[in-house]
């Protein structure tokens, strides 16, 4: 009796675990983001993944924070960085740095190098008014631990309504921060400094510092957060010095978790000290 035979197909391979984490050891060693078609084009896998697959591979890593999502729905990248992070301490260096409207601060942040969403920077800075660390003044954006711009245009707007000129110098100079503000500077440069700081600050050698301590040092005080964690990070790399592990960090409120050196992946740093 005839019938109609049975064509059994292949069964479907599933990606090797050797696939994924090529994917992620690309992301962690990366200096920015690196967008989803590259990703699908590195050499190891020996063939080239479709975008589809290489988010479905890192679907899980993204929901667990060991991975995080850059660009926009149009240019997805993946990074070791998370970019609500990086969009803090963005928005708090500019405010910090220049008096600007809401708006204006919003993007120059988005602008940035890596370049982060507009509504990631817009979140992060409701976020930041609501932990009282910015304000709206006169439509101006204030740092509150960094008055300095909003005070400087205020101070001049008064005495220029006084028929008073004075140059921003002679401003700054009574506020006392007459000293320059750095610009953001390299990973590596940064790292230098961080160095010459803890051989300075430690006693003796191997005697810890923490980096709430060295953030205070007039060099490191106003370095971006995610500069100054890869420099940090880059220190261990190098072998030139030792991150202490902080055993509870993920308890800790939002605030005192920025006190600490994150690596992106879920590991935090309380203190370094020299090899």
């Amino acid at each position: 009796m005839g019938g109609a035979s049975l064509v059994l197909m292949p069964p479907v391979s599933p990606v090797a675990p050797e696939i994924k984490q090529t994917l992620l050891d690309a992301i962690a060693a990366a200096g920015s983001p690196v967008p989803v078609g590259e990703l699908g084009t590195l050499p190891s896998p020996g063939r080239k993944l479709p975008k589809t697959r290489v988010q479905a591979l890192l679907k899980e890593d993204l929901a667990a924070g060991r991975v995080f999502l850059w660009g926009d729905s149009k240019n997805k990248a993946y990074w070791h960085r998370d970019s609500n992070v990086a969009a803090r301490d963005r928005v708090l260096h500019i405010a910090g740095s220049e008096a600007l409207e809401a708006k204006q601060l919003e993007q120059r942040a988005a602008a940035e190098q890596p370049t982060i969403a507009l509504k990631v920077v817009k979140s992060a800075r409701a976020q930041l008014e609501n932990e009282k660390r910015l304000r709206k003044e006169s439509k101006i954006i204030v740092n509150v631990e960094r008055p300095h711009p909003f005070l400087e245009l205020k101070i001049a707007e008064l005495l220029s309504s006084h028929g008073i000129q004075r140059g921003a110098d002679r401003i700054r100079e009574l506020l006392g921060g007459n000293e320059p503000q750095p610009k953001l500077s390299s990973v590596e440069e940064v790292a230098g400094r961080m160095f010459a700081a803890l051989k300075r600050l430690a006693f003796a050698p191997g005697t810890t510092v923490t980096f709430f301590r060295l953030r205070q040092e007039p060099e490191l005080a106003n370095v971006p957060k995610e500069v100054f964690d890869r420099a940090a990070l880059l220190l261990q790399r190098d072998r030139r010095a030792l991150l202490s592990v902080h055993d509870h960090a993920a308890a800790l409120p939002p605030e005192e978790q920025q006190r600490l050196v994150t690596d992106g992946l879920g590991t935090y740093y309380v203190s370094i000290y020299a090899r």
